[in-house]
């Protein structure tokens, strides 16, 4: 078994990591990506020619995903059945005064 790093030939970054056999080893790459032996992790390495190197904080930052802002109409919450129950009770008895 090999422990494989594809990476994109122009950036460096890394696309996947894992592990396969010797027969395997390189099969199913783009024309864009390359292959080299070794682990990585991909969140703060890259590679460049040929080698695996820390990325800088400013890199590690700006692959971070941006948090989804969720308005506050939309968010989930906690309502206990009993909760619920007292609702749709309230919600009944206004609509049998309409």
């Amino acid at each position: 078994m090999k422990a494989y790093i594809i990476f994109d030939k122009k950036s460096g970054k890394i696309t996947s990591t894992g592990a396969c056999q010797d027969i395997c080893f390189g099969y199913g790459l783009t024309e864009n990506q390359a292959i080299i032996e070794g682990q990585a992790n991909d969140v703060t390495q890259k590679v460049i020619d040929g080698k695996i190197v820390d990325k800088t904080p400013e890199e590690i930052e700006a692959e971070k995903p941006k948090p989804v802002e969720i308005p506050e109409t939309e968010r989930p919450m906690v309502v206990t059945k009993g909760q619920l129950e007292s609702i749709l009770k309230r919600i009944a008895a206004l609509e049998m005064k309409t």
